[in-house]
């Protein structure tokens, strides 16, 4: 993570940034504002050469450097211009391609990587001011590869890369204590290739990755972190960050072989997202897709294909990340709905066609407040914590659970709050206090029909029985369950439809 958020940052500075803006601004204060963002995240550029003729101002042999907790980065870039259009804005040019290097420092295995980038038709236009400047850019396409993949000194035999086409965009950065860069770009499709051999094997492995209508967005305020337990208070003092990914259709295929083992994954989505943001209130992330289809076999796969597909998959997570003894929002959600799988899978399962073979849904979706109780970003502060947790739970609402597979469905929505100072009631857990609803469709039949195939011995289904006769209630419908559990925290009593557990 530490590495691709250093490359995506070098690789946006070099770029630039956009906006619209009406004030004046120079090729000499364009090149300012370059240096002063990337000094802002640790890069330090070094120009050879910096030539003012007429109304172009001429970087020459510019080599970029930027020394990271466990990390190396440098890059050059054989010219880049800054061009006066006579209306207070600026073009900027640089050469068709430029290089860069990565090397981890951490203890370990010695790692090289280098990699290119290049672009056609790269067009960028400054306006705006000192303090403020905006950046338009365009580009027919653009190829970051890796050139070069080397290990305790052996070359890697690894071919990867990033292809962009029809790009455009726009960037804005602010100059202040911190500089804050907003963008929005987007690419009519992107494509990512990895073709590598095992070393001093016959395996081979490749991946295609193919996205369509790319579109991503950001919004930060950054400072460079020479170490990474001051994160904390780096977001305290205003550093955030938010970025978002979205693309349309997408295919991808995976394939890997050797003398003795395969495998083989091919699929396609309608739509995909992802999504992250971290300020000093909380951590998000989000991912997910649309329209998901998908097959795979290989040599370990006890069928000669396993082919699926699920109308939306997704996870998401929202967490406070800084000591406080204020609450704070967090929540999770999982959403796998509508999974189907094909006929060969379920003639495994019922040969005979017992059960509906409806496609499967699992949603959770919760929410509540707590708060850490020490600095979660550095571990010496653990030893801060003076009881046998490290944070705190106040409250928990399930705002949706629901689970529907073979023509059963079990749903369920409810809230808790817990008290902190009440340890003792439940035996060291926080003393909950609230009520949770549930109920069950369809359970009695898929258990008769379990049964009936010997997948369910019938003194187990029996317990099942007796179990849900104790917890749960007759609905309206047929074959349906309702049960409302309800704990009281101060006295300690558990009920299920008012009858008293405990």
């Amino acid at each position: 993570m530490t590495h691709r958020t250093a490359l995506c940052g070098t690789t946006a500075i070099l770029l630039t940034i956009s906006g619209a803006a009406s004030a004046d601004v120079t090729g000499a204060e364009v090149w300012e504002n370059w240096k002063s963002a990337a000094e802002s995240v640790g890069q330090t550029l070094t120009p050879g050469s910096v030539d003012q003729n007429g109304d172009t101002l001429t970087i020459s042999d510019l080599q970029i450097t930027m020394d990271m907790p466990e990390v190396d980065i440098s890059g050059a870039i054989e010219t880049i211009e800054f061009k006066d259009n006579g209306d207070g804005t600026v073009g900027v040019s640089m050469s068709p391609s430029y290089s860069m290097s990565i090397a981890p420092t951490a203890e370990g295995e010695e790692v090289k990587i280098d990699i290119s980038v290049s672009q056609e038709g790269l067009a960028m236009t400054a306006s705006g001011t000192t303090a403020e400047i905006a950046y338009d850019l365009s580009a027919d396409s653009m190829l970051i590869a890796l050139s070069d993949l080397n290990v305790e000194g052996k070359d890697v035999d690894l071919t990867a890369q990033i292809a962009l086409s029809d790009m455009g965009g726009e960037y804005l950065v602010k100059s202040g204590e911190m500089t804050e860069v907003t963008s929005e770009v987007t690419a009519a499709n992107m494509t990512i290739t990895a073709d590598a051999k095992e070393p001093g094997g016959d395996g081979t492995f490749k991946m295609n990755l193919d996205y369509a209508d790319i579109a991503a967005s950001s919004d930060g305020a950054l400072i460079m972190l020479v170490d990474p337990t001051a994160l904390s208070a780096a977001l305290a003092d205003g550093m955030h960050t938010a970025s978002s990914l979205t693309h349309g259709a997408a295919s991808f295929a995976v394939d890997f072989q050797d003398s003795r083992d395969q495998f083989m994954l091919n699929g396609t989505a309608d739509t995909g997202l992802f999504e992250v943001s971290l300020n000093a209130d909380a951590l998000a992330y989000a991912v997910g897709n649309t329209g998901l289809a998908f097959a795979m076999s290989g040599s370990e796969i006890p069928l000669p294909e396993i082919a699926a597909s699920i109308s939306e998959l997704g996870f998401g997570i929202l967490m406070p990340i800084v000591k406080s003894e204020t609450p704070q929002d967090f929540g999770m959600n999982i959403t796998l709905a509508d999974l189907a799988v094909s006929d060969m899978i379920w003639s495994m399962i019922d040969g005979g066609g017992q059960l509906p073979h409806d496609p499967a849904t699992l949603i959770v979706d919760v929410s509540g407040q707590a708060n850490w109780l020490f600095d979660i970003f550095n571990p010496d502060t653990m030893m801060e914590v003076a009881g046998p947790m490290p944070g705190e739970v106040h409250s928990l609402d399930i705002n949706e659970v629901r689970l529907a597979i073979a023509g059963a469905a079990l749903t369920g929505n409810g809230g808790f709050t817990f008290d902190m100072n009440n340890l003792g009631t439940f035996g060291g857990v926080p003393a909950p206090t609230g009520a949770l609803d549930l109920k069950l469709v369809g359970g009695n039949g898929l258990m008769d029909k379990l049964v009936a195939m010997g997948l369910l011995p019938e003194d187990q289904a029996m317990g099942a029985r007796m179990m849900m006769g104790l917890f749960a209630k007759p609905g309206d419908g047929p074959d349906t369950l309702t049960s409302k559990i309800e704990v009281d925290g101060a006295t300690g009593a558990v009920s299920a439809n008012g009858q008293r557990l405990q």
